[in-house]
């Protein structure tokens, strides 16, 4: 049954034959998504649309930018506003549409969805290759936390950063990847106990392998082949039997989570648990790994 708070919007630009519940207390609150023209930062950005609030995403290529948000002005009524800037560029930021638009800004939600991942061993890497991994994934979301964060203060709102498994429990052959990503859980974990004060929220979302749609399948491929890695890495999640989860499932959680005011969605649930249990027994990873369960 749906609440007195919940009224229906049909999908436009879409023959579904349904109806798409949208949840009235968002409508008019704002939602601002860095990376949110492609990839899981638009789903976010969808999911947020579809329930009647107003939405503005950030991205590096303008074509894209105003692509997606076509796309989303035909899922719903709020103020859909799109940005050209690299996050990872304090300056470009600093003389930014953006900037401007958000020292006047009240935010209820902004997200750090930009990101970058990697295959490869350690040792295979070069100094380059980590600068470049740190300044998507790391810099890109610290820069992204601070300029935010006056507009959160105002609207007392909440601040999402998109991590990852990977930044919990590292995986052989994941690159660059796990160190940054790391990273971004420590920074998320620091921002949690120094921004409370000024009534913002910080949730931390680890999601493990998420579903990839048909034009970023084997994208590793070529990397993989590069670097003369397993196989195995060109999957998923660096080839490990974890499930992969659904994006728009995934946006779900971390839209009910920000409205529960969750501080870490860790999914799957029991790579929480894993992660617990390594700090008493910093082997057992290391062995799961080199001993998967046959599927």
């Amino acid at each position: 049954m749906v609440s007195k708070k919940t009224f229906y919007l049909k999908h436009l630009g879409e023959d579904t034959g349904q109806s798409m519940a949208i949840d009235s207390t968002w409508k008019d609150r704002w939602v601002c998504i860095g990376g949110g023209t492609s990839g899981l930062g638009l789903v976010l950005a969808q999911q947020f649309t579809q329930r009647g609030a107003n939405v503005a995403i950030i991205g590096r290529d303008h074509a894209r930018a105003a692509l997606a948000a076509d796309k989303l002005r035909k899922l719903g009524t709020g103020t859909i506003l799109a940005f050209c800037v690299d996050l990872s560029d304090e300056q470009a930021i600093r003389t930014s549409e953006w900037m401007q638009w958000l020292s006047k800004a009240r935010l209820d939600v902004a997200i750090a969805a930009a990101g970058k991942s990697d295959r490869g061993f350690v040792t295979q890497l070069t100094q380059t290759d980590l600068e470049e991994l740190f300044r998507i994934n790391l810099f890109s979301s610290f820069n992204f936390s601070k300029v935010t964060e006056d507009a959160l203060a105002r609207g007392h709102g909440s601040l999402v950063h998109i991590a990852s498994l990977a930044g919990i429990v590292a995986k052989p052959g994941m690159g660059g990847y796990s160190m940054v990503k790391h990273a971004v859980v420590a920074m998320s974990r620091q921002l949690r106990t120094e921004l409370v004060d000024k009534g913002i929220h910080v949730l931390l979302v680890c999601p493990g392998p998420v579903q990839r749609d048909s034009s970023t399948i084997g994208r590793y491929d070529e990397l993989v082949e590069e670097r003369q890695l397993p196989e195995s890495l060109k999957k998923p999640a660096g080839g490990t039997n974890l499930k992969a989860i659904a994006p728009q499932l995934l946006a779900e959680k971390i839209v009910a989570a920000i409205e529960q005011k969750k501080k870490e969605l860790i999914l799957p649930a029991k790579a929480r648990w894993l992660a617990g249990l390594s700090a008493i027994w910093p082997g057992i990873l290391d062995y799961l790994f080199r001993n998967p369960k046959k599927k």
